[in-house]
């Protein structure tokens, strides 16, 4: 009897990827499975195969952007702390993020996953304030574009990256 055939290798991905323009175009509410397949361009069942419930659909989305967020900080050969305000401090999801703030309102535990990964970046980090302040600074700059808020534009932008990153090499 023949063996059958692993679905393919990158189905996971373009699933994941269908789930983020999803969320993206229409918001977290907009993310059912059927959408989700059918932008994939998968059955219901080959979603399911990989998540099977849409709770670890939404579990996988947030783990697959903090990976691709890893890697790019990786990618830059960069100390972690200097990586992560240059390519934190900017919300270039085009809405992905808070449509996934919502599906962390509607699955608290799910914060648990973002928590963990912190937690994780934050063992990397010396034992410095400036570098700690640089990297909540980040943090604050990425929520208030996500949220909408005004932050520094222009030269006044540039001015305040130059000095967080100034302290994210631990220098006041």
């Amino acid at each position: 009897m023949p063996k059958a055939k692993d679905p393919p290798a990158d189905a996971r991905t373009r699933i994941l990827e269908a789930a983020s323009e999803v969320v993206r175009r229409k918001g977290a509410l907009a993310l059912t499975l059927e959408a989700v397949a059918h932008k994939a361009g998968v059955s219901k069942g080959g979603l399911l195969y990989h998540f099977p419930s849409k709770e670890a659909l939404v579990r996988g989305l947030l783990e697959y952007h903090l990976d691709q967020f890893e890697r790019a900080l990786e990618k830059t050969g960069q100390p972690f702390a200097e990586a992560y305000v240059r390519l934190g401090s900017h919300d270039g999801s085009q809405g992905l993020f808070t449509g996934m703030l919502a599906a962390l309102a509607l699955s608290p535990e799910l914060l648990q996953v973002v928590r963990e990964r912190y937690q994780s970046w934050q063992r990397r980090l010396p034992h410095s304030a400036e570098v700690w302040v640089a990297m909540l600074a980040t943090d604050g700059l990425f929520v208030a574009e996500v949220l909408g808020i005004d932050t520094p534009q222009g030269e006044f932008r540039e001015q305040v990256l130059r000095q967080m990153l100034e302290l994210s090499r631990g220098k006041p």
